[in-house]
């Protein structure tokens, strides 16, 4: 699940609730989709009260905020979901160097998750209103960083005020909101996702995360096969970009192979394992302790309902077709143990007879797995010498 935040019950009221309850049942989803809404002609008559520090309208921010609204509403048309309006809040923000003369956020009210600061969050009003994602603009803190403060306001700008990064973050975030309304056509709800055990809940988070970065390289692959500027597949699909780079694929406008689209997923699951451990532990910990605290478990069946969520999250469309990612990958979604110790220090009594079964069931089969690669490699060593391969 993405690490956002939602609006809780009241109608009339902005508190934050952590994004699983409420994006699988603990409140209301309106089901209107986009004609019932204003339609884009509306963005450019909002009512905005940004004000800069010397008390006068801050234009920029307007004209900014118009074109995220732009943006999203163009793509909820596309996708046929409810349409979610953007606003834009300004964060001060201090941080600190460390021993490399890296800037290390250290305060930045609710904004920074895993140390890093979180651009961007989902609100959903209860009933008929809208949703809302909003946006954050960071400012160093200029009375607190003092002469430091010049230098890590450029890496703000830089690394999460551009139009480009601020974009990005934003269609993360509406892609989030597409796999909402996913799982609530699919009748999927908190309670059915309390049926799971401990893996299935992590996995469905971590599908949830995944899914954004896959529809992230989709969307790039796309501007690639328009303009075949190599630069616009980000550095953090490495294992996409250097086969596109080695043609090792050919990606085209037409066809999409099963080989490119295991390679899309493979990438994928890459770049989460590599960050499952630092910047989703929160979210995972979020995941699991709502289930078990969250709501009753449904009478559904546990595997159709994890089946329906992964579904739901492995499906995109590239090229105009409907794909899904979900059994072509070679690559495993990795939980570690560090992960599990860490739910039981926090509270042992949420793990049920079901968790302590899975957890048994897929470190065993983690063993196999490891213990089956180490013996093919000392065989392929074997073989090497024994058919005195070195001499040819």
């Amino acid at each position: 699940m993405p690490q956002t935040q939602r609006i809780t019950h009241q109608p009339n009221k902005l508190k934050q609730t952590s994004v699983l309850g409420s994006v699988l049942g603990r409140q209301n989803l309106s089901t209107k989709k986009i004609s019932s809404h204003p339609n884009t002609s509306s963005v450019y008559g909002l009512k905005i009260g940004h004000i800069s520090k010397d008390g006068k309208d801050d234009f920029k921010q307007k004209l900014l905020e118009a074109r995220l609204n732009d943006i999203a509403s163009k793509y909820c048309t596309e996708k046929d979901i409810p349409l979610v309006s953007v606003s834009i809040s300004k964060v001060k923000v201090t941080a600190a160097k460390d021993a490399q003369g890296n800037f290390i956020p250290l305060y930045a009210n609710d904004f920074l998750v895993e140390k890093h600061l979180q651009q961007t969050k989902f609100h959903m009003r209860s009933e008929n209103l809208m949703s809302q994602i909003e946006v954050f603009i960071f400012e160093a803190d200029a009375d607190k960083m003092q002469n430091s403060a010049a230098d890590y306001q450029a890496l703000l700008d830089n690394d999460y005020n551009s139009t480009p990064q601020i974009e990005k973050a934003l269609r993360q975030e509406l892609w989030h909101h597409t796999l909402i309304e996913r799982c609530h056509a699919k009748g999927l709800t908190l309670a059915d996702l309390a049926t799971l055990d401990i893996i299935h809940i992590l996995q469905v988070h971590d599908a949830f995360i995944k899914s954004a970065f896959a529809e992230e390289l989709i969307e790039q692959r796309a501007e690639y096969l328009k303009k075949q500027n190599l630069d616009l597949i980000d550095d953090k699909f490495i294992l996409y970009k250097k086969a596109l780079r080695d043609k090792i694929i050919k990606p085209d406008s037409v066809n999409v192979s099963d080989s490119e689209l295991a390679l899309i997923a493979d990438c994928v699951q890459d770049l989460f394992n590599a960050k499952a451990d630092s910047d989703y532990m929160q979210g995972r910990v979020q995941a699991f302790v709502l289930c078990r605290k969250g709501a009753l478990a449904s009478n559904k069946n546990p595997q159709q309902v994890f089946n329906d969520f992964i579904q739901a999250c492995a499906e995109h469309t590239v090229n105009g077709k409907l794909v899904n990612l979900m059994f072509i990958q070679s690559k495993e979604n990795f939980i570690s143990q560090g992960t599990i110790d860490l739910l039981k220090q926090l509270d042992k009594n949420l793990f049920v007879k079901r968790d302590e079964e899975a957890i048994t069931s897929y470190f065993h089969y983690d063993k196999e797995d490891l213990q089956k690669t180490l013996d093919e490699f000392k065989n392929s060593i074997f073989k090497f010498y024994k058919n005195k391969e070195y001499l040819r």
